[in-house]
């Protein structure tokens, strides 16, 4: 380049395009302080590393039918789920967009009415359904909440671009059920669920017996994980649980390093933070997930329009004039866009006439680094979560293992727990129970003791699975950006502690929508345990 030129629009989109590298010692130094923070949400009151009060996972074993409600960052989905026993399940749903004026709003009536509505429109539109007796109901609501039991909780927090403030402190299950009760349905919620939580039960439902699922990730609007932990690291608790076991924790992993410690930092990222509804807090998750990606996009490229570089015309009514209107799906089809597609998608999105080759190049240059940062921070936070977990080591002979159900405790002294306390703590006993009443033992020895690791590494071996760290994942990012997993694997193998023979254990399934069927599963076991009590 010449003295006194202006750099040449490649060269600029270039620039930008390394500001969103993340290198190998940056993923390590970001893995390394996560898992700190993992560690820190297990022993102190923080908004992540949140008890699920799930204290056992599925078999495939599970029947009947329910209902589930899943909220998620755009979307609420009603679903009826067949649970057939054999790892399988049929689901009816109905979808529908949140309209934004509930999603940012000054009360909280509006929005669960809508969803109270859409239960009632479902059930009227399949014969004989709101006749039958009272049904019970999952709800998978998929912001942070500090959950007191499988069925109550309480809301921390909105994210994904939403706000109703009046809404913070109360408990979804009861804002949904009074809903409920105005429309007269008979319905009971019975479960509070997260996505994460829902989609690491489904994908274990799914799996079966022999696959002992880890965690469950999701990378769509938002991001979130859920990972089976060992119940006696769960130090935070103050309820009374049985002092061995499991306990399905989900991470809130969006809100890790708000205070920006490790995490990288351009100055578009601070745009989007600040123009946000929640400024400040979920950092990692305005450098994941599917809401921001393509705010991050619009900014990059509105600055190279403003200084003059790009040959095409765009119009002044243009979305990328327009806050939060491109969306990641239009990163996903620039990476796998011919070179005439290309140019049609850009001005199709962008309005925009007289697009050339290299207009394109650079759009398709930023936009390929946004996701790339995307997923290697996925990759680090995964490794956090997989490192925490203890799964890359074997563990210590006779120690608890975390594929074995857990067996029902012995009461505790002058427990000053309630009826209703009881019954929620026990729940994660149902799954034994159940299989006992058809004649088929849990994955243990004897009463109250489970396999030894030693034990179940050789069942493992026998199964072929003995390394396998199995994933359930969902999100669209995952699912329709091709190069997501290959560049998150990357990352996995740029940790230390996982390197390249950690990361060939790590299998990633595709668990789609299975939030809403996590839903009925907790629903089902709640079910079933009310009946028995």
């Amino acid at each position: 380049m010449l003295q006194g030129q202006a750099p040449s629009l490649l060269v600029r989109a270039e620039r930008i395009a390394r500001d969103f590298d993340v290198s190998a010692e940056q993923v390590r130094s970001i893995t390394r302080h996560l898992v700190a923070q993992l560690k820190d949400g297990l022993a102190n009151p923080r908004p992540w590393q949140l008890p699920s009060y799930v204290q056992s996972i599925p078999t495939g074993a599970e029947k009947g039918e329910f209902l589930a409600v899943d909220l998620g960052g755009s979307n609420c989905r009603i679903c009826l789920v067949n649970l057939k026993g054999d790892s399988t399940f049929d689901v009816a749903q109905s979808k529908h967009i949140v309209p934004p004026s509930l999603m940012v709003s000054n009360s909280h009536r509006p929005l669960f009415d809508y969803i109270a509505h859409r239960l009632k429109e479902f059930l009227e539109k399949r014969a004989g359904l709101a006749d039958q007796l009272p049904y019970s109901l999952g709800f998978t609501f998929s912001f942070t909440c500090e959950q007191l039991s499988l069925a109550s909780g309480r809301l921390i927090r909105w994210d994904k671009g939403w706000d109703v403030p009046d809404a913070l402190g109360r408990d979804p299950c009861v804002m949904l059920q009074d809903a409920i009760d105005r429309q007269g349905l008979p319905i009971r919620v019975t479960v509070l669920a997260n996505d994460s939580v829902g989609t690491l039960l489904t994908r274990s439902y799914i799996s079966g017996p022999k696959t002992s699922t880890l965690a469950a990730i999701i990378f769509g609007t938002g991001t979130n994980a859920a990972y089976v932990e060992r119940l006696s690291n769960v130090r935070r608790m103050t309820t009374t649980v049985p002092s061995s076991g499991i306990m399905v924790m989900n991470t809130e992993w969006g809100c890790l390093d708000d205070k920006m410690q490790v995490l990288p930092r351009t100055p578009f990222d601070d745009e989007v933070d600040a123009s946000s509804t929640d400024p400040g807090s979920q950092m990692l998750e305005k450098r994941v997930s599917g809401l921001y990606l393509g705010e991050l996009l619009r900014l990059a490229i509105v600055q190279l329009y403003r200084q003059h570089t790009f040959v095409m015309e765009l119009d002044e009514k243009s979305t990328v004039f327009q806050h939060g209107n491109i969306n990641s799906s239009f990163i996903s089809k620039l990476a796998t866009a011919s070179a005439k597609s290309a140019i049609d998608l850009v001005e199709d999105v962008l309005a925009a006439k007289n697009t050339t080759p290299e207009d394109v190049q650079a759009i398709q240059l930023i936009a390929s680094s946004i996701a790339r940062r995307a997923a290697r921070l996925a990759g680090a936070s995964l490794a956090a979560l997989i490192i925490q977990s203890g799964r890359l080591a074997p563990s210590p002979k006779h120690s608890t293992s975390l594929a074995c159900k857990v067996e029902e405790p012995q009461p505790a002294e002058n427990s000053s727990s309630t009826r209703v306390q009881r019954f929620w703590q026990s729940l994660g006993l149902l799954w034994q129970r159940l299989l006992k009443s058809v004649g088929m033992g849990p994955i243990v020895r004897k009463p109250h003791s489970c396999r030894s690791s030693q034990q179940t590494q050789i069942s493992r071996e026998e199964n072929g699975e003995q390394s396998i760290i199995d994933i359930g994942a969902d999100g669209s990012l995952i699912e329709l950006y091709p190069a997501f997993e290959t560049e998150m694997r990357g990352a996995l193998r740029d940790v230390t502690e996982i390197g390249l023979a950690g990361e060939q254990r790590v299998r990633v399934h595709l668990t789609k929508d299975g939030s809403g069927v996590g839903a009925a599963l907790m629903a089902q076991a709640a079910s079933q345990l009310e009946k028995m009590e």
